[in-house]
């Protein structure tokens, strides 16, 4: 199956952006979290203590920038276009454990008198964690120890205590970068902004960065990069950096790709830790009992996998409240399904994955949401999706329910049946063909 794998997680980059301004905005505001309001908004431009957490800010387009400085400065150091195309991916999944070790940290506090991770065993515990993520994608170059050791500081006052010669040059170089963007200011185009970025790495050069991937960022970083980092503009030189690679990956491989973005999506509440993957699960089993093609079927498993990937977008106190959500709650719960479609509706050769993915919300009577489609709108993919989506729902243990049988949960799908809002035909399939069957 041809995919870009980069293409993928240019778009999704957005979602954990999202999730990672949400987790600095929670350390600086004592736990309560504003997504959504404030929390992607520079507060001011001062230079910040580089070990302290509370001060470190995320804004939209963050993981992009990474990228987008780390090819830089690999080509700046000679890194060939293969090195340069997964140094571009890890940089936009430097993070990918971040939603895991947050409802680790969680189990944590019940345990700790309510006392979470220091800084060193956050760190330790994500690069860890994301290190053994990243095994499960396929990339061109040998990339071991890239993400683990990704937050080391050349002088060895890391988290893994790794001066830079024992670091491989493409943690060192998104370690640099991820710092640039975390610490300085790359939303304002002006020459004392500029001048401001360039002290600030060589301030740090050989204590945090070492003194060459330190050189190859200030040759690298011109003036009018900073123009080029904006949002509007960051898109296109993204992609104009390094030469677009649509290559062929077996269906397991596309299978682990749609696996990591779903326990990233997961791990975001800890009570649908399981739910992306089992609607994926569920989707691929009904798209081999309808008779999808191979390929066909491995989409459907990675729109399964990504149908909740606006989820990321949406608060978790929102997501895990317990009680009742308000109106207000509740529409920004129902953005999910927008931002799914929004996220992933821009990813070349995946519209039928983005429909599929962003309309299980939708209902045959026009009555669901984000676009409110009736039946002659839907295809058998989308309402197979929803029909998938629903069922898992219930399947799970929930906050504020327990796991449901599967007759009840048929029971429940036929009362939808008659509401108009389901298609009764699948129902009936997930009838036979879950019956005797556990996930």
């Amino acid at each position: 199956m041809k995919i870009n794998l980069n293409e993928i997680l240019y778009a999704v980059s957005f979602a954990f952006d999202a999730t990672e301004a949400e987790y600095y905005e929670r350390i600086r505001n004592n736990g309560i979290s504003t997504i959504g309001e404030t929390s992607i908004l520079r507060a001011d431009n001062v230079r910040f203590n580089y070990k302290d957490h509370t001060n470190v800010v995320v804004t939209v387009g963050h993981s992009k920038r990474i990228a987008v400085l780390s090819i830089l400065i690999g080509k700046e150091m000679g890194l060939d276009d293969k090195k340069l195309t997964d140094l571009a991916a890890y940089a936009i999944l430097h993070d990918n454990a971040l939603t895991e070790v947050i409802q680790e940290e969680n189990q944590y506090k019940i345990y700790n008198n309510g006392i979470g991770y220091s800084d060193e065993d956050y760190n330790i515990r994500c690069a860890t964690i994301g290190e053994k993520n990243m095994s499960l994608l396929p990339f061109r170059t040998n990339n071991r120890d890239v993400i683990l050791l990704h937050n080391e500081n050349a002088d060895g006052s890391g988290p893994f205590g790794r001066h830079y010669e024992n670091t491989p040059v493409k943690a060192q170089i998104i370690h640099l970068a991820n710092c640039v963007d975390t610490h300085c200011d790359l939303t304002t185009v002006s020459k004392d902004n500029y001048e401001e970025i360039c002290n600030y790495v060589k301030r740090f050069s050989g204590i945090l960065f070492s003194v060459d991937v330190s050189l190859a960022f200030l040759k690298a970083f011109k003036y009018k990069v900073l123009n080029n980092l904006q949002v509007t503009n960051i898109d296109s030189y993204l992609r104009g950096l390094i030469r677009r690679h649509d290559d062929e990956y077996s269906h397991a491989e596309v299978d682990n790709l749609a696996t990591l973005l779903a326990r990233i999506v997961d791990f975001k509440s800890h009570y649908k830790c399981r739910h992306s993957i089992g609607v994926a699960q569920r989707a691929k089993i009904m798209a081999e009992y309808y008779r999808f093609t191979p390929d066909k079927v491995t989409k459907y498993y990675l729109a399964g996998a990504l149908h909740d990937i606006g989820k990321l977008m949406v608060s978790i106190d929102i997501l895990d409240k317990p009680d009742r959500l308000s109106d207000t709650e509740f529409e920004k719960m129902k953005s999910h399904a927008y931002y799914t479609y929004s996220i992933l509706s821009g990813i070349k050769g995946m519209k039928d994955i983005a429909l599929w993915a962003s309309h299980h919300h939708e209902k045959l009577n026009g009555q669901g949401y984000p676009f409110h489609l009736t039946a002659e709108a839907l295809s058998p993919e989308e309402r197979l999706m929803t029909c998938c989506d629903i069922y898992q729902a219930l399947a799970e243990e929930r906050i504020y329910k327990e796991a449901y049988p599967h007759d009840k949960i048929i029971g429940i799908m036929r009362s939808g049946v008659e509401k108009g809002e389901i298609d009764g035909n699948i129902v009936n399939d997930l009838d036979r063909v879950f019956r005797n069957f556990t996930l």
